[in-house]
């Protein structure tokens, strides 16, 4: 039968708890890649926590009698790690959909992503778990939160991708329409204007016509005017 002295249970307690800190290291390293491949960007708070949670680890290594604070100070920076990421996770995914949601405005994309309504409320709840304000000791329930969360995002940003190039055609389609309909309108006045400006032409033509055969008829009716200088000779004149 094996006794366990007091040192055998700290160290036995502290190989287990470095053994969890080895797990939730490697969990943050996983999580800042898949965070990266998503947004093609690195989270710098998350690295800062895994950069700062190996300093506590050498510090653990490196012995001392508070051997046992490092190992959690360095768990806890490795939780921020994870924290950090996830929520950067979630925040560029709830932006990336909300661009494909301005970038097809004009249409109802209800009716050509089935399932988006789904996906609005999926990206509603994700927001507002991020917003909401949280208790330092809930990081571990949020966390998990977030996770789930993120696999929601990402499978639904994947599923909006997969139609996008049908809402481009139904939005090409619309402006199209669209198009034509501005140049019918567009046609129409046109035919309009020119009708009324043809009309006011030959108003104008028929009175000038009317004007110039007043003109012509007055000049033929005015009697001939004789000057007293023009007066016809008298009889007795002529007999002479």
């Amino acid at each position: 039968m094996n006794i366990l002295t007091l040192p055998d249970v700290q160290e036995s307690v502290q190989c287990t708890q470095a053994s969890e800190l080895v797990r939730l290291f490697r969990l943050a390293e996983e999580k800042i890649k898949l965070v990266e491949n998503l947004n093609h960007v690195l989270s710098i708070p998350a690295i800062n926590e895994l950069r700062y949670a190996g300093f506590h680890m050498a510090q653990f290594l490196a012995g001392g009698a508070n051997a046992e604070g490092e190992l959690n100070k360095a768990e806890n920076h490795c939780k921020r790690a994870i924290y950090d990421a996830v929520e950067a996770g979630v925040t560029h995914q709830l932006e990336v959909i909300a661009q494909f949601q301005y970038d097809f405005r004009l249409l109802i994309i209800s009716e050509t992503v089935p399932g988006y309504l789904k996906i609005q409320e999926q990206a509603n709840e994700a927001r507002d778990l991020i917003l909401e304000t949280r208790d330092p000791k809930e990081r571990a329930a949020y966390y998990e939160q977030c996770s789930v969360h993120l696999e929601n995002l990402r499978k639904a940003q994947k599923k909006l991708d997969l139609h996008r190039e049908d809402l481009l055609k139904a939005l090409k389609r619309m402006n199209s329409l669209a198009l034509n309909k501005w140049v019918g309108v567009g046609s129409l006045i046109a035919c309009v204007v020119a009708a009324v400006f043809g009309a006011l032409a030959y108003y104008k033509a028929d009175k000038s016509d009317e004007v110039v055969a007043i003109t012509q008829a007055n000049s033929v009716v005015a009697p001939l005017t004789i000057t007293p200088a023009q007066t016809l000779p008298t009889k007795a004149e002529n007999t002479r």
